[in-house]
């Protein structure tokens, strides 16, 4: 409640609320209901990156709406991940993350342990103002950069991560107890355990929230998603649910798992482990032949999955190079293949994105820390299969829930930044695309381009660019539509063990069939679902930059292995000071123009191609060139390329 009075106070005044992003030049944009602002360095008055600020706005500008941080409402940064450095009877810590521009001042009496050159983490003291410089203590003394495991440790750090539990929260998920039977007592949850259920996951998971199973019902096929019954275990408000609240998300880093839940909930007790009664909330779609919904059903539920197969497993069989296990499995798998095809064709027809994209999957050495190899993750049918499952029973909550005009946490995409698609258009016009104006494109559109690059070179860049085009998806507590599945209502809903909106969904979803959204705790939760939905997506960025830092590094930390050496690889990006080239493993590196020593080049920024002055050398986003891998900061996760 002080929150929002707060929040409340300075909207009376005139101020726009938002969070800030800080750029490592010191400049910011608040991201604001009403649109983004942009806050010059002078105007920044002491935030932070992260914080939540009221500003009040100025005319327009060349960068678009302007204004100055009027007051700091809410801070995100109590400690600070970064080096010690010893000055006379003072020190400071330079912080780690570029976007945190202020160096925290420290009193010798308050650096502990710490000396000069040590990496620590310092909880802030005193904020920086107009005319202080922010001051704080060491809390805790990390290592020395190099250290073996230093590097994830200090991401961990950066993101405000938590990798442990609290005593307290552990010792309250140990004593919950698995009870299938006495659930069995409640007339509302349905008995499934005599459905033929799979899981389908990847071949390393722990934890299985989703499950699978086709039935043959008077004459329409059933296709069954079940989804870990995590509300039944982890009620609102309790010191469990207020610590998954926090973290809002699981995190997967190259060397762990952060789990949203304490491992005996999330491995265990919630897991869909294969012969063990769990559990679930399920969906019951009854399906037409051309994949579309007839009807649902949604009920709390009992099963008992009965394989456990991975993906590429999966795979193997659909291929037919490896037999299935037994014949309930081939039915199923062969039909959920064919079904699955149908929802995606649908979903394709009515303009739902399909993004090809490539995951690089870091492997590990025995210690934990030595990278060994790239494994490249493409989508496979197998993997289509879940998915196309899971967006479909997402969907039917969200319709479910609308049509009740029920409160809601759904998940949004807004249509893509204009200014990103300015550069998707000179790319596709390069290219010679059969489509080449997408400024207010519909996704339908967006689908033909992704097609059309299906089999060429360029493929992969061009799904990266529409990537960087679209908007972020988001949490919300009001319906709004979702522009790359084309949907007009989506939430998430399938995976309430790693997502706490999925949570959060559940406990609304059961109140409402039980007619019991206005009483306690889903009444007083309801009022905090605006501000859930907005944690939830900020956490969510958190986790996400996270994970792809810990791979960033790791990637460098392996090419530095192979300095000297010859890669092939293609630009994806051209600015004034050089090229920036993505190797066929992912790790993106820089060729400098100081470097480029054949000839003067110049920038064409409106064909975001570099020109050499006198030879009339050419390079050109997509364009693939040989490169020489000169220097890796590891550190810093940056790869320097020149070329081959």
């Amino acid at each position: 409640m002080a929150r929002q009075k707060k929040m409340s106070q300075a909207r009376s005044k005139g101020m726009l609320i938002g969070r800030i992003s800080m750029h490592r030049k010191g400049y910011g944009f608040v991201a604001a209901p009403e649109g983004d602002i942009y806050v010059p360095v002078r105007e920044v008055h002491g935030a932070m990156h992260g914080d939540t600020v009221g500003v009040r706005v100025r005319s327009g500008g060349s960068r678009g709406r302007s204004g100055s941080v009027v007051k700091v409402l809410e801070r995100a940064n109590e400690t600070v991940v970064g080096v010690y450095e010893e000055h006379g009877r003072m020190g400071i810590v330079v912080p780690h993350d570029p976007r945190l521009r202020h160096d925290i001042f420290i009193d010798g009496r308050d650096s502990g342990e710490a000396n000069s050159g040590d990496v620590v983490m310092a909880r802030i003291l005193a904020y920086p103002s107009k005319n202080n410089a922010a001051q704080g203590r060491i809390e805790e003394v990390l290592g020395r950069p190099g250290d073996p495991g230093i590097d994830i440790e200090i991401i961990i750090r950066t993101h405000g991560l938590s990798t442990e539990f609290p005593p307290e929260v552990e010792q309250s998920a140990e004593k919950i107890v698995l009870d299938t039977r006495e659930a069995l007592n409640d007339s509302t949850r349905a008995d499934l355990r005599d459905v033929f259920t799979i899981t389908i996951d990847p071949v390393d998971a722990r934890d299985f929230d989703d499950a699978i199973s086709i039935e043959r019902i008077d004459g329409r096929l059933r296709l069954g998603v079940h989804i870990a019954d995590v509300s039944h275990y982890v009620p609102w408000d309790s010191i469990i649910d207020v610590e998954a609240r926090r973290r809002a998300t699981s995190v997967y880093l190259v060397d762990r798992v952060l789990p949203m839940l304490p491992e005996h909930l999330s491995n265990d007790i919630c897991s869909l482990n294969p012969g063990e009664e769990r559990l679930a909330f399920s969906v019951l779609m009854d399906l037409a032949k051309d994949g579309s919904v007839q009807d649902y059903r949604l009920t709390p539920s009992v099963i008992a999955s009965d394989q456990r197969f991975d993906y590429g497993g999966v795979q193997r069989m659909l291929d037919g190079e490896d037999p299935y296990p037994d014949s309930e499995s081939e039915r199923l798998l062969t039909e959920f293949a064919r079904v699955a095809g149908d929802i995606a064709e649908r979903r394709i027809a009515r303009g739902g994105l399909d993004f090809e994209t490539v995951e690089a999957k870091i492997r590990l050495a025995p210690d934990n820390v030595t990278p060994v190899e790239v494994v490249l993750r493409e989508r496979t049918q197998a993997t289509n299969m879940i998915e196309e499952a899971m967006i479909l029973a997402n969907e039917v909550v969200a319709r479910h829930m609308t049509a009740k005009k029920a409160p809601m946490v759904y998940r949004i995409h807004e249509d893509p930044d204009p200014d990103a698609l300015a550069q998707v258009a000179v790319v596709l016009k390069e290219f010679d695309y059969p489509v080449k104006d997408v400024h207010g494109a519909s996704p339908a559109t967006f689908q033909k381009i992704i097609e059309f690059a299906h089999d060429r070179p360029e493929k992969r860049l061009i799904n990266s660019l529409m990537l960087r085009a679209m908007q972020r998806a988001r949490y919300v507590d009001y319906l709004g539509p979702h522009f790359g599945l084309a949907s007009p209502a989506y939430c998430h809903f399938t995976s309430p063990i790693r997502r706490y909106p999925d949570l959060i969904v559940h406990r609304l979803l059961r109140a409402e069939l039980a007619h019991e959204l206005d009483r306690q705790p889903t009444a007083s939760m309801i009022h905090e679902l605006e501000w859930l939905a907005e944690h939830s997506s900020v956490m969510e960025r958190e986790a996400e930059s996270a994970e792809n830092e810990s791979v960033r590094l790791k990637l460098a930390q392996l090419m530095a292995e192979h300095i000297g050496e010859e890669f092939e690889g293609i630009i994806t990006g051209v600015h004034s000071f050089g090229l920036f080239i993505q190797l066929d493993n992912t790790a993106e590196g820089l060729i400098h123009v100081e470097s480029m020593k054949d000839d003067y080049y110049r920038l064409d920024a409106e064909r975001f191609l570099l020109y050499g002055e006198n030879r009339g050398t050419t390079y050109r986003l997509g364009q693939r060139m040989r490169v020489r891998i000169t220097s890796v900061l590891i550190a810093e996760g940056r790869i320097d390329f020149e070329p081959a």
